[in-house]
């Protein structure tokens, strides 16, 4: 079974199998199988143990001290794989590594998850006798999901049609479970929003740029009149919850007195009202009967993929108003889209647009901290929003220099539907990458176009850039959405560029290079490594689409091949991480001189 599980901070992605109840018996489990095994556990123990287990994936996916994709697996399996399974996988693989063949990965957790919530009883206390028994049903129940997560028909789906079809297909079946696996990180995280909900969202000239492209929107005001809390509150409240579980998710050294938030007297002598703690609980939590019905009313999309009702509320309120995480990455991904959809969700359904387009300008703006304000001994130039030189319209959103090589940029802040994201159906999700993503492909393949026409009479020019001596474009499409990491969709949107572009007649020297997509984590990386090692993404990108025309190999696994990726810390992004340190610090313990170390 083909499945998608990560490793480093710099986003490594790993393509392998799991192992799957079918491994072990020779045998196919059905959904109701699955259901009537499930069901007989007690609701808030089995959830205890689903939970463990996804804090422990989360610690090794965020690359935290000791602990390793690979070990983990081999602890998680030994706590929770019974006596007769764990013979039986030796007997069959005893070379096999627990890093390349997995058993656990959110995505089976979070779909026996589902299970736990709709069926099982929610009365019962979780009792310490039963612990081990919880544990195995628990190892053997992910087992089964896993047999369950692909289909026949997507087989077939693998094997039929042209290559495209089946890149398509991959693409299809793999696009969520890529997200799960490789969730936004700390490290990438926190940075962003120091600098987009700290600094720009306080910069008078980006304030005034949203208020008059999105009717008057101002998101510290709206969020502080729906929610009844500041925004840097509450994302503060928020972290601090996701600090305090991460204390706990060391499988190496566990703690699992950290296991649940009791609000009574999680304030401790923090700076954290019991106030502000109910607000963001209520935003970010969910009572079991409610999640059950939310989930029960899921209809259009596939289970195996649409874990939204987990990701909106990643806290499941179990007993007296205690909480544990569903998923950790879903609480910490709150500090970022969370922001939008939590506004979106309080928003009347007419306004919800404003938010979208809000959004939108609010990250286009950090694209440009990113490059305009990069530091390093590179000679790369970066204009912002560069004008056409006749009509003084905007052309491109941003464009890098560095020799003979022009980087035009287009910027989209969007997100893909659930529907789309969620419904395994190809149809849908072409079709609403056509519509919302592609069109950046077709702007950038228009004002290429228009720069670089052969016919003069009708050739574009920019605003002081002359563009005689370049030789080599590489257009680039920076995509905001942590989804769009998924293998082949660069190639995907690449098709559409190049059919966009074979409607212009080019003039002679200029080659125009395969379109590169750039997910906003991969720009970063490549933007820190620029400052902290002067590391020459151009080139890279460049000799990336020298050598693969179309585009299909993993862009960070070709950016990993050059030494200096990686190598050193920004000192830019590090004097960020300082400073949210000893806001967040200053903020949790007020009047005290230490800082707390963020774990990241």
């Amino acid at each position: 079974m083909r499945v998608s599980a990560t490793g480093r901070h710099r986003g490594i992605v790993i393509s392998g199998v799991i192992f799957s109840y079918f491994d072990v018996f020779d045998r196919q489990p059905t959904k109701a199988e699955l259901i009537a095994f499930v069901e007989k556990l007690p609701l808030r123990h089995a959830a205890f143990v689903i939970s463990r287990i996804n804090l422990a994936l989360r610690y090794a996916m965020q690359d935290h001290g000791p602990a390793n994709f690979g070990k983990v697996q081999e602890m998680l399996i030994a706590g929770h794989i019974d006596d007769e399974i764990l013979g039986l996988l030796k007997a069959r693989f005893p070379t096999e590594r627990c890093d390349k063949r997995p058993v656990f990965l959110p995505q089976n957790l979070l779909s026996v998850f589902r299970i736990v919530v709709t069926h099982c009883d929610p009365l019962p206390a979780p009792k310490e006798q039963e612990d081990e028994s919880v544990r195995y049903a628990i190892g053997r129940a992910c087992l089964m999901m896993n047999s369950l997560l692909f289909t026949q028909d997507e087989g077939r789906a693998l094997k039929l049609g042209t290559e495209d079809d089946r890149r398509v297909a991959l693409m299809t079946q793999t696009i969520a479970g890529f997200e799960l696996t490789n969730s936004p990180k700390a490290d990438h995280l926190m940075p962003r929003l120091q600098v987009m909900y700290r600094i720009l969202l306080r910069d008078p000239g980006v304030k005034s740029r949203i208020a008059v492209e999105c009717e008057g929107f101002d998101f510290e005001r709206e969020f502080n009149d729906l929610i009844s809390i500041p925004l840097e509150r509450w994302l503060f409240v928020i972290f601090a919850i996701y600090a305090y579980f991460l204390q706990g998710a060391n499988p190496v050294d566990p703690h699992p007195e950290y296991m649940l938030i009791n609000p009574e007297n999680f304030c401790g002598k923090s700076g954290i009202t019991r106030a502000e703690l109910d607000i963001v609980l209520a935003t970010i939590a969910i009572p079991t009967e409610q999640l059950k019905s939310s989930v029960e009313n899921e209809t259009s999309t596939d289970p195996r993929h649409d874990f939204v009702a987990f990701r909106s509320r990643p806290l499941l309120t179990v007993e007296q108003g205690k909480v544990l995480p569903v998923d950790l990455a879903f609480v910490l991904e709150k500090c970022h889209t969370g922001v939008q959809w939590t506004l979106h969700d309080k928003l009347a359904i007419k306004r919800r647009q404003t938010v979208f387009n809000a959004w939108g300008v609010l990250f286009e703006e950090y694209v440009h901290w990113l490059l305009e304000g990069m530091r390093t001994a590179l000679p790369i130039t970066y204009i912002r929003a560069p004008k056409w030189k006749h009509s003084k319209g905007e052309s491109f959103d941003g464009i890098l220099l560095q020799g003979d090589v022009l980087v035009p940029a287009e910027y989209k802040g969007g997100f893909l539907s659930r529907g789309a994201r969620y419904s395994g159906n190809s149809r849908l999700l072409l079709t609403e990458l056509n519509g919302k993503f592609a069109t950046g492909c077709d702007q950038l393949a228009d004002k290429i176009g228009s720069l670089f026409a052969e016919d003069d009479t009708v050739r574009k020019e920019l605003e002081e850039l002359p563009l005689d001596h370049f030789r080599s474009v590489l257009p680039v499409l920076v995509l905001q959405d942590h989804i769009f990491r998924v293998p082949f969709l660069n190639w995907y949107l690449n098709k559409q560029f190049q059919e966009r572009l074979r409607h212009y007649r080019l003039r002679l020297g200029v080659f125009i290079r395969p379109l590169t997509v750039v997910n906003i984590q991969d720009l970063e990386s490549m933007v820190h490594s620029a400052e902290g090692g002067n590391f020459d993404f151009i080139y890279a990108l460049h000799h990336r689409t020298v050598r693969d025309e179309h585009v299909l190999s993993d862009l960070m696994d070709t950016l990993r091949q050059f030494p200096q990726f990686g190598k050193n810390p920004s000192p830019r992004i590090k004097k960020v991480l300082e400073d949210v340190q000893e806001d967040w610090s200053s903020y949790l313990f007020p009047g005290s001189e230490e800082s707390t170390d963020l774990g990241i």
